[in-house]
């Protein structure tokens, strides 16, 4: 169980009105929720975007797998057609899963700060239980990279975003896809990015 889980949320995420067109869903990173993405949730839906913001494995800390499926109950009713996905830390490495797991399903990826290829381990193994007691076993999982994280998923477009003062999830682990550099930015505001994840987002197949 993590002792951080309690820690307080991070933004408070709008009401999400039922819009038309191709929902773009919000995956927010261990120990956050889906109010990090506040203000990129209100800029989406200013500009007419459908937005799908779940939460899921108690702020991330349980196993990743667990996350996963509720990752997939959650959205269910949306899989079947395509889906824009922006996922922080924890959550970029979960919308490269469900991208995987659901071929067609994920249009764009856009990371934030995505720890797509885990973290890396400490070499104190008392430092790593650590990790485990505080963070939870989502911390953990994370430590243990995932061999097929190199890749881009057929059918899916990856955007990475990345900042020169994240210093939590490293760039070899989020440096995936089409990479758009920013700076000053620490880990846990990087899906406050609103304008650059917006212009990632906007393309068109």
């Amino acid at each position: 169980m993590s002792l951080l889980r309690w820690v307080p949320h991070r933004g408070h995420l709008p009401e999400l009105p039922a819009l038309p067109g191709t929902p773009v869903v919000l995956l927010h990173g261990l120990l956050g929720s889906p109010g990090n993405f506040e203000l990129t949730a209100r800029a989406l839906i200013a500009a007419g975007i459908p937005v799908i913001a779940p939460e899921y494995g108690l702020r991330g800390t349980v196993p990743v797998e667990r996350s996963l499926t509720e990752l997939v109950d959650a959205l269910s009713p949306h899989l079947s057609s395509p889906l824009d996905m922006v996922g922080h830390s924890l959550g970029g490495l979960l919308g490269l899963r469900l991208a995987r797991q659901f071929p067609g399903s994920v249009r764009t990826l856009v990371g934030v700060g995505a720890a797509f290829r885990g973290l890396p381990a400490p070499r104190n193994p008392v430092v790593r239980r650590g990790i485990g007691t505080v963070m939870g076993r989502g911390a953990l999982d994370l430590l243990t990279p995932e061999p097929w994280a190199a890749e881009v998923p057929a059918g899916t477009r990856v955007v990475s975003i990345i900042s020169d003062a994240d210093r939590i999830v490293p760039r070899e682990s989020s440096d995936l896809g089409e990479v758009v550099e920013v700076r000053g930015v620490r880990h846990e505001y990087l899906p406050s990015l609103a304008r650059e994840i917006s212009a990632a987002l906007a393309w068109t197949p």
